[in-house]
């Protein structure tokens, strides 16, 4: 029984989010695991695909331009109409630029599996916006916040760290042939690496969750519009489309889930503790969307 609780997703995440509450000095002394823990997850997420996937490059461009049109374009415009909108602080609107222009979730990967969606689409257009955001991200950032933010050098040194060097490490597990032994483990590495993150920017942002509802709540309202209400909005547009189950739930993910883990990591380490409090909060959310993502799967497949 508890060790089926240590490996499920929703128990993972939900505890780190409660230990952040509680334990908030133990989360500030592990804000510097916040990084590397990101890295190792995207590394061993990275061993499901190969150079070669990307070739050619013509079959490539389909998955990779619909990923980045529902991905950046329409999910990272929403989110920021809705930040302009409400956020009531400078760092505020920071984090939530963050959130916006990060890399697709990783999380979009696992739950086509759970959804029966389009693999080829999910995959490719994830970790192809992936290496794409490598230079997308700091570019906009630097156009959303302009030269009062942070040098775009250190930003992109930051996106090498998180998204270059992780996938290069993985291209060489797939070498030593240890890629199929962190198969079996992938989901917990993965699940753990959210929990040191979220742990630690919930406990450094402890006093927002337990006592600034005034920030909470309008940086919640983004949060949810952006998944759930999404969610529907998106489901609906593509059943008037006509396009196949597989490829709405597909469009579902692409369009709802940013990697939430990235902006918290990013704003608190290289912005303000408060510039990660968007991720924080999206994190937490989506916690709650993953579990309704699951249920639906778990219907599907019954």
């Amino acid at each position: 029984m508890i060790i089926k609780l240590l490996q499920n997703r929703t128990f993972i995440l939900g505890m780190a989010f409660v230990l952040g509450l509680i334990f908030g000095d133990v989360a500030a002394a592990l804000q510097g695991l916040t990084m590397p823990a990101l890295a190792v997850v995207l590394a061993v997420s990275a061993t499901q695909v190969t150079v070669q996937d990307f070739l050619p490059i013509k079959e490539m461009a389909r998955p990779l331009v619909l990923a980045l049109a529902a991905n950046f374009l329409f999910l990272g415009t929403v989110i920021l109409l809705l930040a302009w909108w409400l956020m009531p602080t400078w760092d505020l609107w920071v984090g939530y630029v963050l959130v916006a222009t990060a890399p697709p979730g990783i999380a979009i990967v696992p739950f086509t599996h759970v959804l029966k969606g389009n693999l080829r689409l999910s995959l490719l257009g994830t970790f192809g916006v992936y290496l794409i955001s490598l230079f997308l991200t700091p570019l906009l950032i630097y156009l959303f916040t302009g030269e009062a933010a942070i040098s775009p050098l250190r930003l992109l040194n930051t996106m090498v760290f998180l998204i270059l060097v992780p996938f290069i490490v993985s291209q060489l597990l797939r070498k030593i042939n240890v890629a199929d032994y962190l198969a079996r483990l992938r989901g917990s590495i993965i699940n753990w690496g959210f929990f040191v993150v979220i742990f630690s920017v919930v406990g450094l942002n402890q006093d927002v969750f337990l006592q600034q509802h005034e920030v909470l709540v309008p940086v919640s309202v983004v949060a949810i519009i952006s998944s759930f209400v999404l969610a529907v909005v998106v489901g609906a547009i593509t059943r008037k489309l006509k396009l196949s189950e597989a490829d709405q739930n597909s469009f579902i993910l692409l369009s709802t889930i940013k990697t939430s883990a990235f902006a918290a990591a990013v704003g608190v380490t290289l912005y303000s503790e408060a510039a990660s409090i968007p991720g924080a909060v999206v994190s937490f959310w989506y916690a709650i969307y993953f579990i309704l993502l699951g249920i639906k799967g778990d219907k599907k497949a019954s």
